[in-house]
């Protein structure tokens, strides 16, 4: 398991959008945005699943995710990879489930969370060491 970096951990603390990349039983990638995504500890990372029908399927069939974050503000491009694991019930899942609910924005109930063990971290930033492995 990768730790991340405290300008990713910083980045993700208070929640970010995520590119989420996954692979399904027919080979083809999907990738799908996530605005849920956010920091759980210094090697995990979750996002709610809402309206995740394609991503949802892909993970079900092949746990390894692949997870996109880019911020302008600070230059920080990366993608982390990792072993999904979808939640159901739990604390992370009732908090989770919680704070969407409180949002007040009409959105169906979360079905799960999906929590990520990052494995490695690579750098997608623009310049001399994009693609290159960071943690």
């Amino acid at each position: 398991m990768a730790e991340l970096a405290d300008n990713i951990k910083d980045l993700l603390k208070g929640g970010h959008t995520l590119w989420v990349a996954t692979i399904g039983e027919d080979g083809w990638p999907n990738v799908s945005i996530k605005g849920s995504g956010a920091l759980l500890d210094d090697a995990h990372v979750y996002f709610a699943d809402i309206f995740s029908k394609k991503t949802r399927a892909n993970l079900l069939f092949n746990k390894r995710v692949a997870l996109g974050i880019f911020s302008p503000e600070s230059k920080v491009a990366v993608q982390l990879k990792g072993e999904a694991e979808l939640l159901d019930s739990g604390e992370l899942f009732e908090r989770v489930a919680k704070q969407i609910n409180d949002m007040q924005k009409g959105l169906p109930p979360v079905k799960y969370v999906v929590q990520i063990a990052v494995d490695s971290v690579w750098d997608m930033s623009a310049g001399p060491n994009a693609g290159e492995k960071i943690a």
